[in-house]
Formats: C-alpha cells, sequence, structure tokens
C-alpha cells in the first residue's frame, strides 16, 4: 500500500500544535532541498514563503482600483500618518507595515542592499511621483511601528489596479498569491467597476478571506449611501457569487461621527483575526506552498533532463529551441498585425457610426431653429423657456444614448469575437512552444501555459457617466422692444449653434472614449501574453544554459548531480500536499 505523504497526516488538523510544527518542518525541507538548485527568483519566493510560516505571519492586503482611499484608511486605523497620500494616483510600490518596538522605514531593491530611511522619506520610494515607473529598482518598502494592530496582523498597501500605470496594477496582481485576507475598498463616490469585478475574480481564485469596505462615507447622504451599498453588493454578487458572509464596513477617515467610525472596521479584524486566524492562514499557506512545490519540481526536472541527454545533442536541441522561439514569435507578430487591422476597423466604425448621427441631429436642428423659426418660438412660449430647453437638451443626449447602447452591444460582440480569436490562436502558441519542448526535453510545461487565462479579456465595457448636459440660455430682455422676427431670429440662431457645440461635445466624448477603451483592452492583453511568454521563455533558457556550462566545465561530475538531483527529487515526493 502507498505511504501517505508525511505533511498531509500531519496537517489533517492544521489549527494544532501539531499541524504548525509540520508547516515549518515542511517548508523547511523544501528549502533545504532546493537551496542551490533553483533560480534566484525563486529561491527568493520560497525563503519569504518560510519565514512567514515560521512566524505565522498574517498579511492583510489592501486591494481595489486607485484613488479608493487605501492609504488614508491604513493610516486612520493605525491612528497615525505613516503612509503618503495625494490627490492623484500614488502608490506604486508595495509598502509592508510591521509592528517594531521603535519605528523605523527599510527600503528593498531588486538587486541591492536593503536600505534604512527616515519616515519622512517614505514617499521618495513608493510613490508614481517621486518614482515613476520604479526608476529606483525598489521591491518594496518594510515599516515597522509600534501601532497595537500590528501585534496581530501585518497590513500591506498596494498600488490601484485600473490606474493610467499598468505596472503598477502588475505590481499588484503579482502579490496575490502571497495574500491571507483583503480588505477590497471601494469609494462612496464611486461604484463599483467593471475593472473592480474583473480584479475581485482574480482575488477570489486565490485569497481565502475578502472582506468589502465602502470608504469616504461622508461625501453621501444616509439614503446615498444605503442606494450605493446595494448597487455593489449586487454587482459582487453577480461577479464572484459573494453571499452573506461576504461582510461590508462603511467607513469615513473623516467623518467626526462616531457611526462611520474606523474603530469599527479595526475591532471587527481583531475578531476575525482571533477567531479565524488558524484557518484563513492554513488555507492561505496551502495554496502558496502547491505553487511553489510545482515551479521547484519542474526545476529540477529540466535540469534532470538536460543533464541526461548527450552534451552535443543538448546543444543541438538549445538551437532547435531559439530557431523554434523565433518562428513562434514571427508568426505571433505577423497574427497581432492582422489583429491590429481589425482593431482599427472597429474603431472605424464607431468613428462613422457617431458622425452620421451628428450630421443628422445637425440637419434637424437646423430644420427646426433657422427655418421654422415662428412655430419653435410659439411652442417656447407656450410651454416656458426652460423647459423647452431642457427637453430639447433631453432629446439630444438620448438619440446619443440610444445609439451608444447600439454600438456597446455590437462592438462588445466584435471585440469579444476579436479577442476568442486571438486568444485561440495565442493559446496555440503556447501549445505548440509546451509541445516543442516536452519533444526536446521531455518536460510537460502544459500547467504553466494554462496559469495564462486568456478568457479573461474577453468582457468588454462602457462607462459613459450620465451624458453632457447644456445650459439654460434665457431671452434677452430688450427682445420685446424690437422687431419681433428680427429678434426670435437671433435668439434661435443662438440656441442653434448652442446645440451644434452640444453635438460636438457628445459625440466627441463617445467617440474618444470607445475608441480608447477598445485600443486599452486590447494593450493590457498583449501585455500580458508577452510577459508570460517571456517569463516562461527566459527560466527555461537559463537553465539550458546554465546545465551546459556546468557539463562544459565540470564534465567528471555530471553523474554525481544526477544522481543529487534524483535524490532530491525524490525526498521531495514526500513533501507534496494532495
Amino acid at each position: 500500500m502507498e505511504q501517505k505523504p508525511i505533511l498531509n497526516t500531519a496537517l489533517q488538523n492544521p489549527a494544532s500544535a501539531a499541524g504548525e510544527a509540520a508547516w515549518v518542518s515542511a517548508v523547511e525541507q523544501l528549502y533545504r532541498l532546493s537551496e542551490g538548485w533553483i533560480d534566484e527568483a525563486l529561491l527568493r519566493e520560497l525563503n519569504a514563503f518560510r519565514q512567514k510560516a515560521l512566524e505565522q505571519r498574517f498579511y492583510l492586503v489592501m486591494v481595489g482600483s486607485f484613488k479608493r482611499g487605501k492609504s488614508s484608511l491604513i493610516n486612520a486605523m493605525l491612528g497615525v500618518d505613516l503612509a503618503p497620500v495625494a490627490v492623484v494616483p500614488l502608490t506604486a510600490i508595495i509598502t509592508l507595515f510591521e509592528y517594531a518596538d521603535e519605528a523605523f522605514a527599510e527600503v528593498h531593491f531588486t538587486h541591492e542592499s536593503p536600505q534604512r530611511i527616515a519616515l519622512n522619506e517614505i514617499a521618495e520610494y513608493v510613490t508614481e511621483e517621486k518614482n515613476p515607473q520604479n526608476i529606483k529598482r525598489v521591491s518594496y518598502v518594510r515599516i515597522g511601528y509600534p501601532a497595537g494592530l500590528l501585534r496581530e496582523v501585518s497590513i500591506v498597501d498596494t498600488p490601484g489596479v485600473g490606474s493610467a500605470f499598468e505596472h503598477n496594477t502588475q505590481t499588484t496582481l503579482s502579490f496575490v498569491p502571497k495574500i491571507d485576507a483583503a480588505l477590497f475598498v471601494c469609494s462612496a463616490d464611486t461604484p463599483v467597476s467593471r475593472a473592480d469585478l474583473e480584479f475581485l475574480q482574480t482575488l477570489r481564485a486565490h485569497v481565502p478571506r475578502i472582506l468589502f469596505v465602502l470608504n469616504k462615507a461622508d461625501l453621501l447622504s444616509e439614503k446615498e449611501l444605503i442606494d450605493i451599498l446595494q448597487y455593489n453588493r449586487q454587482q459582487v454578487s453577480v461577479a464572484i457569487g459573494a453571499d452573506d458572509h461576504f461582510s461590508w464596513h462603511v467607513v469615513s477617515c473623516k467623518s467626526p461621527t462616531e457611526k462611520y467610525a474606523v474603530q469599527h472596521l479595526v475591532s471587527s479584524l481583531q475578531q476575525l483575526i482571533r477567531t479565524e486566524k488558524k484557518q484563513i492562514l492554513d488555507q492561505s499557506l496551502r495554496h502558496q506552498y502547491r505553487m511553489l512545490y510545482n515551479q521547484i519540481s519542474m526545476q529540477l526536472r529540466l535540469q534532470q533532463e538536460t543533464l541526461l541527454m548527450p552534451l552535443h545533442e543538448l546543444e543541438q536541441k538549445q538551437q532547435q529551441l531559439q530557431q523554434s522561439m523565433s518562428l513562434m514569435q514571427s508568426r505571433q507578430e505577423e497574427f497581432e498585425s492582422l489583429v491590429n487591422s481589425r482593431i482599427r476597423y472597429i474603431r472605424q466604425q464607431v468613428d462613422e457610426t457617431i458622425q452620421s448621427l451628428t450630421q443628422q441631429l445637425r440637419r434637424q436642428l437646423q430644420e427646426k431653429y433657422l427655418q421654422q423659426s415662428s412655430s419653435v418660438w410659439k411652442a417656447m412660449q407656450h410651454q416656458g423657456f426652460q423647459s423647452f430647453q431642457e427637453q430639447q437638451t433631453h432629446q439630444l443626449i438620448e438619440a446619443f444614448q440610444r445609439v451608444k447602447s447600439q454600438l456597446e452591444q455590437t462592438t462588445r460582440e466584435q471585440f469579444s469575437e476579436l479577442l476568442e480569436t486571438y486568444a485561440s490562436r495565442s493559446q496555440t502558441f503556447l501549445h505548440e512552444l509546451t509541445q516543442h519542448l516536452k519533444s526536446l526535453l521531455g518536460v510537460d510545461f502544459h500547467l504553466i501555459a494554462d496559469q495564462f487565462d486568456l478568457n479573461v479579456y474577453t468582457a468588454f465595457y462602457f462607462d459613459y457617466g450620465k451624458g453632457l448636459s447644456a445650459a439654460y440660455i434665457p431671452p434677452p430682455f430688450w427682445i420685446k422692444w424690437m422687431p419681433a422676427s428680427w429678434a426670435i431670429r437671433q435668439y434661435l440662431k443662438k440656441l442653434y449653434h448652442h446645440y451644434q457645440q452640444l453635438l460636438t461635445t457628445n459625440a466627441s466624448a463617445i467617440i474618444y472614449d470607445l475608441q480608447y477603451k477598445i485600443q486599452e483592452s486590447f494593450r493590457k492583453f498583449q501585455y500580458d501574453l508577452h510577459a508570460h511568454l517571456e517569463l516562461l521563455l527566459n527560466r527555461i533558457q537559463q537553465i539550458i544554459d546554465d546545465t551546459l556550462k556546468h557539463r562544459r566545465e565540470h564534465s567528471s561530475q555530471v553523474q554525481q548531480r544526477l544522481s543529487a538531483i534524483e535524490k532530491r527529487l525524490h525526498e521531495l515526493s514526500a513533501w507534496k500536499i494532495v
């Protein structure tokens, strides 16, 4: 009978002392079997995970779209202004808040030793303004402070998703697998967006516990707060199936009233940590452990396969791999060229449709205000000048809204069809790559390819708000003393030009908004595709290059190295979670 893995046996009761000890032992063994045999990036991930398991560190991470008040909320929860805040989208770097008897701030760089800084220098490293595009190569900033809440939980501030800075969104997404519990921060003055919901779907797949916060409650009335809270609940429920156990907390960092005090949220968090920390932490550790275990096994097996090959054959296969990569890259570029042509066609359709509507409305306005002035004047006198203009404005905006709705539907269908076709072809690229590497090296990479969820970008959305309105233009007071026909014509001509401007403004806004979202959605799709491919290919290429170098320099030690890898793989199997 097959022996049940040691780790799984010990973790039958993960909340027990034996369960905690099993985690520590498992991670220590994983680290022992990996050190010196995996790449530096993966080793750093494993080391960080080992420290988390040893210290039973619980990460509460602030997530959500940009400008929802995440940094301000952290300051309110800790009772001290540590996280920089500003009017523009600010946080660009992961910022970790931990308990310390004496306050400190420490910058961790990607390729340099950590550096202690003053608390008032934090913004120089974590903000987009002071560290644009992360030119200072900061990995994260660690802040220690003697705040009571930090004795129980480490808080992480993340860049907002969906901002103009794509690298900030990627920074937050890369941190998602390390989260134990998340505070998803929404703003009372902004309904939950499509970008929020898409990010929530990613979050739900990795994070054991999500709590929702409706921030900036001081900006709305009681009724408005009830309405926005109900709307957000419904949208979240549809997107991720969130039921009543997903708690919502309404807070304000500025309101002097007790009702929306941040302390209520802090008390709820403390209660959650006291009652559910072990359970949540175990789920999170399991998820992170599996990911690291699979990556370590893959790298060891790849080294094993390359060592088993004759040197001349491995050199040939290295050349074949490079040629195959070049071929697939050229094919991908050819297809992307075709896709970009289709994108331009869709954008042109949007422009032509809106321009056609605008011309039609211009002709109607010309006929109404310049050619039928007497009947319009009578209607205005009968209905009232302001009421008549409000009705006219409403009719124009409604015309745009109807066409917008039609464009929304047709463009969504076209965009979805386009990306599904692209996804299918791109998935073929990845499939061909993994199959080719399997035939070359005997290693199955399908799990890596499957980590890239291409379907997530087939959703398309619009957000035009309530349309652009026009100001009321009263008739001049002297119209009763001037020749009626001349005065009326001049006034209606003024209204005509006024509505012409309204047409131009609405048409331009819709064209710009829709075309931007088409292009931006596809750009994000391309960015992720290239990032995943580049990461995969670079890691494989590095392992092959390192193996070739080692075999050329230490040919007599190949068998010894093979034996060591086989032994590690065998020992590693005892620490696999089933």
